[in-house]
């Protein structure tokens, strides 16, 4: 396992994330809501906007993976 990321989690024991929780984004120095993190890490990756703070940031796959395991 590497540096910054966390060990998987059992199937059912995962916390429920809800869209307007809101963390503090390393990459922008702010803090987001959920909501904004998955939809502007997506966008990113799925066109492939280098550019932005979001493109390949791991901060957003973890958030996205710990989205849709709560879901």
């Amino acid at each position: 396992m590497s540096l910054g990321q966390t060990p998987p989690r059992p199937r059912g024991q995962s916390t429920r994330i809800a869209l307007e929780d809101v963390f503090y984004c390393r990459p922008r120095r702010r803090r987001l809501s959920f909501s904004k993190c998955l939809e502007d890490y997506v966008n990113a990756n799925a066109f492939a906007v280098k550019r932005s703070a979001c493109w390949r940031c791991p901060q957003g796959c973890h958030n996205r993976t710990q989205y849709a395991d709560s879901v």
